[in-house]
């Protein structure tokens, strides 16, 4: 080996160092980047010749050079921005989106997602996030990867009531009503009264009134009605029948009677031209004490339709809709992939990674399962950069560099010696 090999052989660690560097100072430049994987430089040496001699084989090497960049996926702090749309990762795994123009999948840590104007849950750039889609009632989850669009089910579709329950008290000391409960004048043949609303198929809401008479010493009728605007055929201001039934009360104050019992007993057509469906209703848990007649609870299971208001997404991955009728209902579900190689991943930019031979195809599932991590709502995972380690690796390039450098310099002096030896 000439004198002159020194060079190369110094050229050849500057360069690398160089290398090492541009990696060092890339991770330092991104160290509040949303997702991003740190990478680390390897050098490995460069073998020049070899020959064998009589106490064995003597090998000079002639530098060295980068033998990969290799990325850190270990994972990275979640940060909490209160956008319930932002999602990170705790463990493993990789959010898939799809670039539309080309139809690639890309996958990334960084998940700083919402929805464009079409209602499609995407990155800052674009692409689309992926996962299964929940039938049109949210019960079943179709796994097909495909687009999720949080607004493909806008409105929330409404439910029709088909049972309804009242708890109250009916006063023990009422005083019973001669002749009973008079459709004709409901209100000054009862002790008590209150109010719901039903619904039917297509969410309208109708007001029902439910009269109390007292016929007994434990004995008392209930009997509903509907306006008469509110029915096909009827008169406004005039009560129509909607239901009438019977409660029985023991000595202790307690319902005898079974529950529940038909609600609907009437024969109505409403007036958008809607038959009223069976209902029933549950006075369960009412009471005849001396005290005044008082509502405690009365509700219904059902409503109008209703328009999306705001999403959740849960720890594995499913997006719910919160609709402006109180129903909330499951839309989506983010699928998350892993790779058997992830160090063959390659880096697209923007935090995107594409899958190669070496990483592998994807392995997709859904969060929590199959040892994939979890999601959580409202917040962003970190860069996983240590920045003081960083330091510390920009301080040993350094060095090094300079120590090759000065390999460079002390040659030339060498060489320079060399040439004037007369």
């Amino acid at each position: 080996m000439s004198l002159s090999s020194s060079f190369y052989t110094a050229l050849s660690g500057l360069d690398t160092h160089t290398t090492a560097m541009q990696v060092v100072g890339d991770n330092i430049s991104n160290l509040n980047t949303i997702g991003f994987k740190g990478s680390t430089a390897l050098f490995e040496d460069v073998l020049g010749s070899a020959m064998t001699t009589v106490t064995g084989v003597d090998q000079v090497g002639v530098g060295s050079k980068v033998s990969s960049i290799d990325g850190d996926f270990t994972q990275g702090t979640l940060e909490t921005t209160g956008v319930n749309t932002d999602v990170g990762i705790t463990g493993k795994g990789f959010f898939v989106v799809k670039d539309t123009s080309t139809n690639v999948n890309y996958y990334t840590r960084a998940g700083h997602f919402s929805m464009d104007t079409d209602g499609y849950y995407v990155t800052p750039h674009g692409q689309r996030v992926q996962g299964y889609l929940y039938d049109s009632t949210g019960t079943n989850l179709i796994q097909s990867l495909t687009d999720v669009r949080l607004t493909n089910r806008n409105m929330a579709a409404p439910r029709v009531t088909s049972t309804a329950s009242m708890v109250l008290n009916l006063d023990a000391t009422a005083t019973p009503i001669a002749g009973g409960w008079l459709i004709g004048s409901p209100g000054t043949t009862s002790n008590y009264s209150t109010a719901t609303q039903i619904y039917d198929s297509l969410g309208n809401g109708h007001n029902v009134q439910v009269y109390f008479t007292k016929t007994g010493a434990q004995a008392w009728q209930w009997n509903a009605v509907v306006d008469g605007s509110d029915v096909s055929g009827g008169t406004p201001g005039t009560a129509v029948l909607y239901g009438t039934g019977d409660l029985a009360f023991d000595t202790n104050g307690q319902l005898t009677t079974a529950m529940p019992e038909n609600f609907y007993t009437g024969a109505i057509n409403f007036a958008n031209g809607l038959a009223a469906s069976a209902t029933t209703i549950d006075f369960a848990g009412s009471t005849q004490y001396g005290s005044p007649s008082s509502m405690q609870s009365v509700s219904q299971d059902g409503y109008a339709s209703g328009y999306l208001s705001g999403v959740v997404i849960e720890s594995d991955g499913t997006i719910s809709g919160n609709y402006t009728n109180g129903v909330t209902q499951r839309i989506a579900q983010l699928v998350l992939a892993d790779f058997t190689n992830l160090y063959g991943l390659a880096q697209e930019g923007s935090m995107l990674y594409m899958a190669t031979s070496e990483s592998g195809n994807p392995l997709f599932e859904q969060a929590g399962l199959g040892g994939m991590g979890t999601v959580s709502s409202g917040m962003l995972e970190e860069a996983n950069i240590d920045l003081a380690a960083e330091f510390i690796k920009m301080m040993i390039m350094q060095r090094g560099f300079q120590a090759n450098s000065k390999v460079i310099t002390t040659t030339d002096e060498m060489m320079a010696a060399l040439i004037a030896i007369k």
